[in-house]
């Protein structure tokens, strides 16, 4: 009890820190990277200069001999669905903050964005399958719930695999959304999932990363598990060596990542679990950077 009370408390803090994070213009940076589903005819009005010439409503401008034009208003509504890895690796982090709390810190951002702006926010937790799934719904209510269960629900000692909760979505889904995939994409076996999912949906990839996984420490002989299948390996970490095998690994795996990406015409956004105070900064450049 004293632990799911220190973890309920540690929501509260979550929540009221991503609350002073959405300001108003980080809310209104959202809401211009992140386009409704259209617009609809609202009203007509009398021309002012400086209005587009190609908004005439040339029928009412002929009738009543001053030039009139239209208004119109987005259709607004987005869905979004807050995708998050609970597998084994997304308890990882090295300082302060897991991977699983700096995703627990984004959902509450967005979440709250989206409700500020009127929008559905969803929230789907996979491992090497779907673990959660909550469906988009609207309201500040809402938000908490999804803080909670990306907080709370307990991680799973699985492999990963994103391509389950593309896979799941496009399967319970109504209508086009914008998919937020947050992971460390440890596995890349997923580019079939992304290719079919993205000719659908507007996604976003935030990848996680640790930085004590830039490169290999420098602490003689352990041994190494790895987190998501479980076996280990004695390493000598002082041997140059083996420090150029990881690095090379390292550095092949993300190209191949970043490959995946952008062959499918999804953005990428990479967030440090040691820069937990800079996240709303650096989804607010993010967003900038988005619609150019």
């Amino acid at each position: 009890m004293d632990e799911l009370n220190q973890i309920l408390r540690e929501a509260r803090k979550i929540e009221v820190r991503a609350r002073g994070m959405v300001s108003n213009e980080f809310s209104g940076e959202y809401r211009s990277s992140f386009k409704g589903r259209g617009i609809d005819f609202h009203d007509l009005r009398e021309y002012t200069h400086g209005d587009d010439v190609r908004s005439i409503d040339w029928n009412t401008t002929a009738r009543t001999a001053e030039p009139y034009v239209k208004q119109f208003i987005e259709r607004r509504e987005l869905n979004i669905y807050i995708a998050i890895d609970i597998s084994s690796s997304s308890n990882y982090g090295s300082i302060k903050f897991s991977k699983r709390k700096i995703a627990a810190i984004i959902s509450a951002i967005f979440s709250l964005s989206a409700a500020k702006n009127g929008d559905k926010v969803g929230l789907i937790l996979f491992s090497n399958t779907v673990e959660f799934f909550s469906a988009a719904k609207k309201g500040s209510a809402n938000c908490m719930r999804i803080l909670r269960e990306a907080l709370l629900f307990p991680h799973k000692n699985k492999e990963s695999n994103p391509g389950c909760a593309l896979e799941f979505l496009l399967n319970h889904q109504s209508r086009q959304s914008l998919i937020l995939l947050a992971s460390d994409f440890l596995c890349t076996d997923f580019e079939q999932s992304l290719k079919v999912s993205s000719s659908k949906n507007d996604i976003i990839a935030i990848q996680l990363v640790d930085p004590a996984e830039r490169e290999l420490p420098r602490v003689g002989k352990v041994r190494l598990t790895e987190p998501e299948t479980g076996k280990s390996q004695t390493v000598k970490t002082n041997s140059k060596n083996i420090r150029q095998i990881y690095s090379k690994n390292r550095d092949r795996w993300q190209t191949n990542l970043n490959r995946i990406f952008e062959s499918n015409g999804v953005d990428k956004i990479t967030l440090s679990t040691d820069n937990e105070p800079n996240i709303a900064l650096s989804l607010r450049k993010f967003f900038k950077k988005r619609r150019l």
